[in-house]
């Protein structure tokens, strides 16, 4: 018999912010979080992924 697999669900408020129809700028989002994971959340040397992202939120409300 093969184990059963846990479903595992984000909450819906997660759900719509990942959903690109949604939220356009979520390539942008993702890109800064990357960013900081990469330079050890040194938020200078990811200001222009921060500066992308606010410059797309401004674009769609």
């Amino acid at each position: 018999m093969l184990p059963s697999k846990k479903t595992v669900r984000m909450p819906s408020v997660t759900q719509r912010l990942r959903d690109p129809d949604i939220n356009p700028c979520l390539s942008e989002s993702d890109a800064s979080t990357r960013c900081l994971d990469e330079n050890n959340y040194d938020r200078e040397r990811c200001s222009t992924y921060f500066l992308r992202y606010k410059n797309c939120r401004r674009f769609w409300p």
